[in-house]
């Protein structure tokens, strides 16, 4: 792993609370029914998905690192697509992005600093511990490859 920012509960919590006023933003001002940029792309509700689904996986992973596996099966690219979202309203994916922000503040303040600092070999990221794992999760993941892609939807520029 590359070096990391100092991370604490308090610093992920932190990040959780900043996602969560930056997506709503954009959320509230969203049409789900944005068509993809281009072809191949996906679309607001792919998107919007996509990233539910990621933190809504984030406390299963937890699970592995609390279970002292030997592994996280981490997958890439996943839509985490299920029929309700193909017509569901916006205010949908505003309550579960807001409850998948909250779950994730819950696991965050549950875990002991021996969970916290728990290391597994992750493949393509070498030894994990969970605390970075989260860290890449709401940071590198949700913020920084997400939040730009779903503002572009409604033409909002966000804070790098």
């Amino acid at each position: 792993m590359p070096d990391m920012p100092a991370v604490t509960p308090d610093s992920l919590i932190a990040i959780l609370d900043n996602l969560k006023t930056e997506y709503v933003a954009i959320i509230n001002q969203l049409d789900a029914n944005s068509p993809a940029p281009g072809v191949g792309e996906w679309n607001a509700r792919q998107v919007l998905t996509h990233i539910i689904g990621s933190l809504n996986r984030v406390p299963i992973h937890a699970g592995y690192y609390l279970a002292g596996a030997s592994y996280v099966p981490v997958v890439f690219s996943d839509p985490y697509w299920i029929d309700a979202w193909s017509d569901a309203p916006i205010q949908s994916f505003k309550a579960a992005f807001e409850a998948a922000i909250e779950g994730n503040k819950g696991l965050v303040r549950s875990l002991t600093t021996d969970a916290f600092w728990r290391t597994i070999p992750m493949a393509g990221f070498g030894d994990t511990p969970l605390a970075v794992f989260l860290l890449v999760n709401y940071n590198n993941h949700v913020k920084e490859q997400h939040l730009h892609q779903l503002s572009a939807f409604v033409g909002v520029v966000q804070p790098a």
